[in-house]
């Protein structure tokens, strides 16, 4: 096959590549109720930030994330806590969202370096973990002591 041939072939699949990606592009929904905000998630607030989904089912961090990053749920019961040791992959610096619906106030301890705290109240309390250093890191419920996650930051 000729030389020139072969580029041809090239240049038309980058020019093809090329249009879908910016088909594709276009194609974005601009729709305020679906982008997400740029509004960090504080640990003490029972709100969800304007532009976040919600969601009415719990959503497993390992089967599915949001646009914001993998989500954590907790839902603690006076001393039943769950989940049990949910494992979790995440990215060095990756944000962990958490969400806790729960029938007392107390806090979550992430036994990372530093030490972080989700401190939550009666309700549903929205937070988030990053961790910057790879390794294995529990997060537990102070009251209980029960760990809900191990996450392997990598």
């Amino acid at each position: 096959m000729p030389r020139t041939t072969a580029l041809g072939r090239f240049g038309s699949t980058i020019a093809v590549t090329f249009a879908l990606v910016l088909a594709l592009t276009a194609c974005g929904s601009t729709d305020e109720g679906t982008v997400p905000s740029a509004e960090p998630i504080d640990a003490t607030s029972s709100v969800i930030p304007s532009g976040a989904a919600s969601s009415a089912a719990p959503v497993s961090p390992t089967a599915d994330s949001t646009d914001l990053g993998p989500l954590l749920t907790v839902t603690i019961d006076g001393e039943e806590v769950s989940p049990n040791a949910e494992e979790i992959d995440l990215g060095t610096g990756e944000k962990l969202l958490v969400e806790i619906d729960s029938d007392r106030a107390g806090e979550l301890h992430v036994h990372s370096a530093p030490e972080q705290l989700i401190e939550y109240a009666e309700g549903t309390t929205n937070g988030e973990i990053v961790v910057n250093t790879p390794g294995t890191v529990e997060v537990e419920d102070h009251d209980t002591g029960a760990v809900v996650a191990l996450i392997e930051v990598r």
